[in-house]
């Protein structure tokens, strides 16, 4: 069976061919869950799909069951639950952005925007502010991102969307091929939702009255944006991407038919869109009253197919027909009044996002500083630590503590070289990590000399614990490490109270060297 190896920042990811597979189908399935599979079929691909082991799988299996049945008008939360209970267990920080970002987009869809769209913006920072980890595979950061970018949108935080926009570009640049279907198809989201983004927008400018920025915006947008429509985009989005670029063109002050590729002339735009166009280059000059008479009643008939201030922008020009002044300047006021509003959200979310990424820096600074950086585990600091916060625990409580080191392992380290000997070591560090609790501690003291404390556990199970973790080391396959390669490890095995946890890293070294004295590759206690 084939493999999938890469690494990003020095971290080393490896997954089977059927597992990237499921990857790539899963994410096709996200795609047909917005509007083309209904929520009973999505299920029944999905159950097809998923692998209790496949967490990342389950991640977006989750994601294509929550937007099947939001696009089915149902209750869709218990998905979006589950997408943050099985990524925040998952060491991939684009999964857990990507199910922040929808537990986001469902707060800003809430029947009750007005007291619920402010929190959309607490899982927002902490995704945003996540992605600033490089080290997912390329497709989970761009899901990831384009989510983040989509409500930034909604919340009005366009440029917060941009910036997002513009790092899922550079990260399907990086792209190394594994799921590159799934990337071609993001390519084309992002296509898409960038240019109705910049839209909305400049749509958003020329309400408050500045032709000027609108204009400017508009026209960067255009240039080679046409170029990027491909025969397998499907004929609604070539429709509805065409009819934006031509509303763009109005802003833009350029020709429909222009070489900017703005159109084909008019050929795959809506008659609504062309209207809208005519009447966005009447109010533009201005002809107030042909803009209007152009843009009366166009708003009703547009539905999802233009960005909410596109929508906006048509009754605003349509309402400043003769009689009706002093309305159209009452909008105007509420018109500059939300996007004042929108500045003032913009800069707030930029100060907690900056104030996320210096709590972040601290708790990583901390994490460096009580971590092994060869095993991943606690250090000597990290194991004191565990110890002062255990014992400022109130109540009694049984621990054990164990003494592990590996047999002969300068033998290991001479006669296979050092880099062997540090890759038994984290090996080893991993089978640790599996068999502790989260009230657990695995720490490396130093060179090959590990610890682990048990919690509230009875003396019978902390033996069997003892002896799983030394079957485990020997029954690794260590000719993957290295030809030739056998370890094993010794064991021993202190069981006391809380009070004496200060003691009981002592007894249990006694009981190592009695276990090595005996022969190794066993446990000892007493």
């Amino acid at each position: 069976m084939r493999a999938h190896t890469w690494n990003t920042l020095g971290k080393v990811t490896v997954m089977t061919g059927e597992h990237v597979d499921a990857v790539a189908e899963a994410y096709a399935l996200i795609e047909a869950a917005q509007g083309e599979l209904d929520p009973d079929q999505v299920d029944a691909v999905a159950t097809r799909i998923g692998r209790p082991e496949w967490w990342d799988v389950q991640v977006l299996l989750h994601f294509a069951r929550s937007l099947a049945d939001r696009e089915a008008g149902r209750d869709d939360s218990g998905h979006v639950r589950a997408m943050l209970d099985v990524a925040a267990v998952l060491d991939d920080p684009a999964l857990l952005a990507l199910a922040l970002a929808a537990s986001a987009a469902r707060k800003v869809e809430s029947p009750r925007p007005l007291e619920l769209g402010e929190s959309a913006a607490s899982p927002l920072v902490r995704a945003a502010v996540l992605l600033d980890d490089e080290s997912s595979p390329v497709v989970h950061r761009a899901a990831a991102l384009i989510e983040v970018a989509c409500v930034a949108h909604a919340l009005g935080l366009w440029e917060l969307a941009l910036e997002h926009y513009d790092r899922t570009r550079k990260a399907l640049d990086a792209d190394d091929g594994c799921w590159r279907s799934t990337t071609d198809r993001q390519r084309t989201v992002l296509a898409v939702n960038r240019i109705e983004l910049l839209l909305d927008w400049a749509a958003a400018e020329a309400m408050i009255g500045d032709w000027p920025a609108a204009a400017e915006r508009a026209a960067a947008a255009i240039p080679g944006s046409r170029e990027v429509v491909g025969p397998d985009w499907p004929p609604t989005w070539v429709r509805q991407y065409e009819g934006h670029l031509h509303l763009l063109a109005a802003l833009a002050g350029s020709s429909s038919g222009s070489s900017s590729g703005s159109s084909s002339g008019g050929a795959d735009v809506a008659p609504p869109i062309l209207a809208l166009g005519a009447a966005i280059r009447a109010a533009r000059v201005p002809e107030t009253e042909r803009a209007a008479a152009l843009a009366r009643g166009l708003a009703d008939g547009f539905g999802h197919t233009v960005p909410l201030h596109v929508w906006l922008l048509a009754m605003q020009i349509a309402g400043r027909r003769r009689g009706g002044e002093a309305a159209a300047r009452l909008a105007d006021e509420l018109v500059v009044l939300r996007w004042n509003d929108r500045l003032v959200r913009m800069t707030t979310v930029r100060d907690a996002i900056a104030v996320e990424r210096r709590r972040r820096e601290h708790e990583q600074l901390q994490r460096e500083i009580l971590t092994d950086h060869l095993t991943g585990l606690a250090n000597r600091r990290g194991y004191h630590a565990y110890l002062t916060a255990v014992q400022s625990t109130a109540g009694p409580g049984d621990y054990a503590a164990m003494m592990i080191d590996v047999d002969k392992f300068k033998q290991v380290n001479d006669q296979f070289g050092h880099d062997v000997g540090d890759r038994v070591l984290a090996r080893i560090a991993e089978i640790l990590s599996a068999s502790v609790r989260p009230a657990d501690l695995a720490a490396r003291l130093g060179g090959d000399e590990f610890v682990v404390i048990l919690a509230e556990v009875q003396p019978g199970v902390s033996q069997d614990r003892a002896q799983a973790i030394l079957d485990a080391v020997g029954r690794y396959p260590w000719d993957q490490v290295a030809a030739g390669l056998r370890v094993s490890i010794s064991v021993g095995l202190h069981h006391g109270c809380r009070e004496e946890l200060p003691t009981l890293l002592g007894d249990a070294d006694r009981h190592l060297y009695q276990a090595k004295s005996e022969g190794r590759s066993r446990v000892a206690t007493g």
